[in-house]
């Protein structure tokens, strides 16, 4: 890459110095003529065929033909660039450079032809001259301006100070724009806009160059090439059809190629990978990227000796292109070998410290591997040296949102959330993470050695950005990078929120396989285990068998087991996408049921040692056809036993109008169950509810755990409620939620007939629940509360009852009584006492709040009283008797020293509460007073709460004091 250009002005001026004002309409005519003069005979019919053979692929008509003019001495280096350009993109470097060194003296005022030259003199093994060819663009065009103001001079001269580091937005508006000024329709100056909207990410505004380029110059498939890079991030399937539209215009065009070589190997595709790249290297045995790829491939297959061998030959002619190790890298990166990746981008660095693609590569590899320090310390490098790069920006203002977050801890987790969801459920990801750790962990065989980080987001566009780099990644609930894992909120899911528990226990299986292999493991294998993993935890989670799925498992949509991985690279519609989860997932059950899960984890072992998934899967389980097809089998049994008498099909319905036509159908028709459900619709719009009861059972016999809306048992519920029938509604949501773990009404609705019934078990178990759905609403945690003080166990009600008061509950004095209540409970006086004295602070005539007040006064000298004496006894001699010993008169309050403080002060000189998280959202309190002693450690969950605290005239007992004096320890884990 070419040096950093000091003291060379970025914009236009510094080419367009200022004239005596005699010679300014002179030199406008002046200028005029050389925009005119050295304009090439492209515009010419006979130029413009040549050049369509080069748009067409006739790499070799064209070279004859341009050949043949420019040993004819034409004046114009049109048709030697076009020679030249043709002889670099099939590797015929000699060639080209024998052109060039022909040519340069002819064409000294050609930046273009002089930035072939470099690229000649580079493949060429002659590095140092081609930088020196570069070095001199600065000097020739300050010596003489206007011999370089037409059009395509200032869009080399542009390309050549972006790549030397000169400020984009100078570039754009100083070259690339003022050419458009000249000729609005010159196709190259759009292509140079999108180009640089590429390497920035402003996809945008590069579809909007290429567009217009494409309607002024169809047949060239670049054009079409670029339009499918900038579509591949937001819209796959358009980057499809113009990859194919590039090809189908030029089928021996290189860079389409190379994209769709890379795309197969993103779907692990490698076969139809290296079938194109094979087709690449007859156009061009040298190509450095196509080498660069199979070196890429060679790695992921574990043919480490035939890596190296390929990357040299991609290094062949140009030992530091820096392109080369940063192509391997980002492919070795996509598939999640992250360390790897490391390795390559450092190595590029070396090659070009001043790469900036494979410096802010290794960035994000880094923070993919929680090397955060140095990664954060490249992203903002790369934001300061370029302004424009809008990745790098997007996560230098992701960081302060970052630095915001509350961080939770517990053994072998980091977690970052907002600081008000951290207080909602923050302890309850603890405790999933830990079980998920216990569980897979030992069913796997494999406990991950560094400490895991979790990110979770209370605003999708910081989940797009920190996992992908861009806003985007709509359907995305989190993803895992090995020792990373970042997910969305409840909070960015509108009204139907996923389950969040399901999401982190999915993601953290991740955690295990991914590590166990060492990241060499196909993505279908990978997504498989974790959906089958949610449903073993809980069958209500993953995905199961539904009539959509039967009807794609029997149909073309089946996807086989060994082409899996490229279902989710080019999903047809979102459907499809979901349908490669659920048959990765029919998969690993069919490998489990068939084969056995010990199989299966001898099968990631020989992943982790670095075996193929052909040789692994061969060694395991034999010929991956074999596999195939009795897998085709496995799946085609699974269809045909769902609901084999069930009929799905709709193709009819949309004739019946009328209650009465659509019964003489299901007459002849009673297994149709969409045929049904629409009966069931319009008989409860008439508000028929004893028929459209029975339409609904009717249903449930054809479906009977149908969740979807207005589904069987949703239908059942709804009537039944319009009906007064309590039972029945219950009995139907309880199945509905048994098969379904999101269904946010429903569970809200069970909470609310389970309280009026009081099944306090019941109503917790669904509380417990919808937590794990919806934590942000007050529901679930105030129905923890009521069933705990019902139960008597008020310890319980400390996490949910801190829960409601982030919640902006009506009453909060009310809520902070009752968390001094519990914490009082547990013997945790002093927060017990803060927290009243918050609720006093609300309401200062709260008579219950001021009663507890006194007895955790009295409670506290009680304490101080029983620590004192035991500390006395303790100091006195141990031989004495006991008779002999003095007992200690009370204790009182030393001098000066109040009793209790205003309400708005002791709040203020409260203790933080025993394990809060390490931001708080109320205000930071300072170190309590001296003289207050610290409170009895709180019981373990499986012991007998504390009595409460009895009234301030009963004498209380005086509890143990802890042998070894310490802060509180938080409330264990229920």
């Amino acid at each position: 890459m070419p040096r950093r250009v000091d003291k060379v002005s970025m914009t236009r001026e510094a080419f367009s110095p200022p004239l005596p004002r005699g010679a300014c309409l002179a030199c406008g005519l002046l200028t005029f003529l050389t925009t005119i003069l050295a304009s090439p005979i492209a515009s010419t019919a006979e130029f413009t065929a040549i050049r369509d053979l080069y748009y067409q692929g006739d790499y070799d008509g064209c070279i004859e033909a341009a050949r043949a003019e420019v040993e004819r001495g034409i004046w114009n280096d049109a048709w030697a660039r076009l020679l030249i350009r043709c002889y670099l993109d099939t590797g015929r470097y000699e060639e080209a450079l024998r052109v060039y060194e022909s040519l340069q003296e002819k064409f000294t005022n050609s930046i273009p032809l002089r930035v072939l030259g470099a690229e000649a003199y580079r493949y060429c093994g002659q590095a140092d001259q081609a930088q020196r060819l570069l070095d001199a663009i600065p000097d020739l065009v300050r010596s003489a301006p206007w011999r370089y103001s037409d059009r395509e001079n200032l869009l080399a001269i542009g390309k050549y100070l972006l790549s030397a580091g000169a400020d984009p937005r100078d570039i754009l508006t100083g070259f690339y724009d003022r050419v458009l000024q000249f000729d609005g329709e010159y196709v190259d100056a759009h292509l140079a806009i999108a180009e640089l909207a590429i390497e920035k990410a402003d996809y945008q505004e590069a579809v909007k160059s290429l567009t217009r380029a494409a309607e002024l110059r169809p047949q060239d498939p670049h054009v079409h090439f670029l339009l499918a890079v900038a579509w591949q991030p937001s819209d796959p399937v358009a980057a499809a059809e113009h990859l194919q539209a590039a090809l189908n215009r030029n089928p021996r065009h290189l860079p389409s190629l190379l994209f769709q070589a890379e795309q197969a190997v993103d779907a692990e595709e490698y076969l139809a990978a290296e079938k194109t790249i094979a087709t690449i290297l007859r156009i061009n045995p040298s190509q450095p990227l196509a080498w660069a790829l199979k070196a890429a491939i060679a790695h992921l297959q574990g043919e480490y000796a035939q890596e190296g061998e390929f990357r040299r030959e991609a290094l062949k002619h140009w030992p530091l292109n820096p392109e080369v190790d940063y192509r391997i890298g980002r492919v070795l990166s996509k598939h999640y070998r992250f360390q790897e990746s490391v390795q390559y981008q450092r190595r590029a660095l070396k090659m070009e410290p001043n790469y900036m693609a494979a410096r802010f590569q290794l960035a994000q590899d880094l923070l993919r591997i929680g090397q955060e320090e140095e990664g954060w310390s490249l992203v903002d490098h790369v934001a300061a040296t370029d302004k424009y790069h809008v990745v790098a920006y997007n996560l230098k203002t992701l960081r302060q949102r970052l630095e915001q977050f509350t961080t939770l801890e517990a053994p072998g987790f980091i977690v970052r959330m907002d600081a008000q969801e951290a207080v909602l459920y923050g302890p309850r990801v603890l405790r999933l993470l830990t079980e998920a750790r216990d569980v897979l962990s030992a069913r796997y065989e494999y406990t991950p050695t560094d400490p895991v980080t979790v990110e979770i987001f209370d605003q999708q566009s910081d989940f797009a950005i920190r996992t992908f780099g861009l806003p985007g990644g709509a359907g995305y609930l989190g993803v895992c990078f090995g020792s990373l894992i970042t997910a969305n909120s409840p909070a960015t899911q509108g009204n139907h929120p996923a389950n969040w528990e399901s999401v982190l226990w999915h993601e953290y299986c991740h955690v295990i396989t991914l590590q166990k292999t060492n990241n060499r493991m196909p993505r279908w294998l990978s997504e498989g285990i974790s959906v089958y993993e949610e449903m073993q935890r809980d069958p209500s989670w993953g995905q199961p068998m539904n009539p959509r799925y039967k009807q794609m498992l029997l149909s073309d949509d089946f996807v086989p087991l060994s082409q899996l991985s490229g279902a989710f690279l080019h999903p047809r519609t979102p459907l499809h996408i979901e349908f490669a989860y659920f048959e990765s997932a029919l998969a690993v059950e069919y490998l489990i049921e068939m084969h056995g899960l010990p199989r299966l984890l001898k099968l990631l072992e020989d992943l982790g040692l670095g075996q193929t998934i052909d040789e692994a899967f061969h060694r395991r389980y034999g010929a991956v056809e074999i596999l195939d097809q009795e897998f085709a089998a496995f799946a085609r049994a699974k269809a045909e036993a769902f609901l084999p008498h069930t009929d799905f099909r709709t193709d009819e319905l949309a004739e019946m109008e009328g209650i009465d036509a659509l019964r003489d159908w299901l007459a002849e028709h009673p297994q149709n169950y969409p045929g049904w459900r629409q009966l069931c619709r319009q008989l409860f719009a008439q508000q028929d509810w004893e028929g459209a009861l029975e339409a609904a059972q009717r249903m449930r016999e054809l479906y009977p755990h149908d969740t979807s809306t207005d589904g069987a048992l949703e239908m059942i519920a709804r009537i039944a409620r319009q009906q007064g029938d309590v039972q029945r509604e219950r009995d139907a949501l309880v199945e509905l939620t048994t098969h379904r773990s999101d269904h946010v009404a429903a569970l809200t609705r069970l909470i609310e007939l389970e309280l009026a019934a009081e099944d306090w078990a019941a109503a917790q178990r669904h509380a417990q629940r919808l937590l794990a759905v919806q934590p942000l609403i007050p529901v679930g945690h105030e129905a923890l509360v009521t069933v705990a003080r019902r139960n008597g166990e008020l310890s319980h009600t400390i996490e949910p009852l801190r829960a409601l008061l982030e919640l902006d509950p009506i009453d909060p004095a009310e809520i902070q009584f009752q968390l001094a209540e519990a914490l009082a409970a547990t013997g945790d006086w002093q927060s017990a006492r803060r927290e009243v004295l918050y609720a006093l602070e609300m309401a200062p005539r709260y008579r219950e709040a001021q009663k507890l007040l006194v007895r955790l006064h009295e409670r506290r000298h009680v304490a101080t009283d029983q620590q004192q004496r035991t500390l006395t006894v303790d100091d006195e001699d141990p031989h004495e008797p006991a008779s002999a010993r003095p007992v200690p008169a009370a204790s009182a309050p030393a001098a000066g020293q109040t009793d209790s403080l205003p309400p708005s002060a002791e709040a203020k000189d409260a203790e933080p509460m025993p394990g809060a998280a390490t931001q708080s959202p109320r205000s930071p309190s300072p170190p309590p007073a001296p003289v207050e002693q610290p409170p009895a450690p709180v019981p373990p969950a499986n012991e007998q709460p504390p009595a409460p605290v009895p009234p301030a005239d009963e004498q209380p007992p005086a509890p143990e004091p802890p042998s070894v004096e310490q802060p509180p320890a938080p409330e264990p884990a229920r």
